[in-house]
């Protein structure tokens, strides 16, 4: 199982896209909502024991900005200041739901 807190110093990119994958749009939609689950699950671990919040803090923490799953490279693909969103996160308390709105 991955573990997006782990201090691997593997920098190793873990998608390679070709082209016409690329270019239809799949591999990248699935990228994002990968990316917006680590964001869900980071809140989730935040709120829960000591030792998830602490680890949600470190990767929250991490400067790294080079590894695609990394808290700064998530932030700033979609767009948002990664400092904004770790303080609205730690202050936001149970006002965040990472439940999945359905249509």
């Amino acid at each position: 199982m991955f573990d997006p807190f782990s201090s691997s110093s593997c920098k190793t990119p873990i998608l390679h896209m070709d082209a016409e994958s690329a270019a239809a749009g799949s591999v990248g939609e699935s990228v994002s909502e990968l990316m917006r689950a680590m964001i869900l699950r980071t809140i989730e671990d935040f709120k829960g024991g000591d030792r998830l919040k602490v680890k949600a803090l470190d990767y929250m923490n991490s400067e790294d900005d080079d590894y695609i799953l990394s808290f700064q490279a998530i932030c700033k693909h979609f767009g948002m200041d990664p400092v904004k969103t770790r303080r609205a996160i730690v202050t936001a308390g149970d006002k965040i739901s990472t439940r999945r709105r359905t249509m």
